[in-house]
């Protein structure tokens, strides 16, 4: 059957997340620093602390990225003030991100041919709604895209094949109509694999991946696939 559409991961798959999330993380915690008189060093550990907490206790859930809801909670295990500055923390750290990044190598070209040839191209992300959105603004992806789905919107994350149903359902295909491509070998090749997709796995930093008992592809860049 011919492929009608192509689902994608957008952190770590259309851009660099990791290497944004280190600069965010350092400005968020020069922030705090100038502000409070604490050092940035356990600024960043609040922060690792708050965000491991949270993803112990909302495993499940599209909250636990949420970056004002990690602020909180780093003030609150800092005893500092938790009403004053989580915005301005989440502000700093996003505004942070949504500057520096920019499209892997061979994104922009892969949607622009897929666009051309009518084949559907779709999001399919764990993250709040809101900031990915901004993500795919600041990207400058937007036009070359039909539908989005969030964690948050799906109300499970990857691997969960739900969350790939409903991008496909947005899109109008079946699942043996599309492949999707991700970073991650559980959450992107294992979840779009029960979803009855193609998984194509984007190994750019050499992993060895786990022995599993169905196929896929890997890559090592989105050129690949051009």
């Amino acid at each position: 059957m011919a492929i009608k559409a192509v689902l994608f991961d957008l952190d770590n798959t259309l851009y660099d997340f990791n290497t944004a999330h280190k600069q965010s993380l350092r400005a968020m915690a020069e922030y705090g620093e100038s502000r409070f008189d604490i050092s940035a060093r356990r600024f960043l550990l609040a922060y690792h602390e708050a965000d491991k907490q949270l993803k112990q206790e909302q495993p499940l859930a599209a909250a636990c990225h949420n970056r004002a809801i990690i602020a909180q909670r780093m003030l609150e295990l800092l005893g500092l003030p938790s009403l004053v500055t989580p915005l301005e923390l989440y502000e700093t750290y996003w505004g942070t991100m949504l500057r520096s990044i920019k499209p892997m190598d061979g994104a922009v070209e892969l949607l622009s041919r897929l666009h051309k040839q009518n084949i559907r191209t779709g999001i399919c992300t764990d993250m709040t709604t809101h900031i990915q959105h901004r993500k795919i603004a600041a990207l400058g992806l937007a036009s070359y895209l039909d539908a989005m789905v969030t964690s948050e919107e799906a109300g499970v994350e990857k691997p969960n094949p739900k969350i790939f149903h409903d991008c496909l359902r947005k899109l109008k295909v079946a699942p043996n109509e599309a492949f999707f491509i991700g970073d991650s070998f559980e959450r992107d090749v294992c979840g779009a694999h029960a979803a009855g997709l193609l998984p194509f796995w984007l190994n750019t930093t050499g992993q060895t991946a786990p022995p599993v008992d169905f196929p896929y592809k890997e890559l090592h860049s989105l050129k690949e696939v051009l």
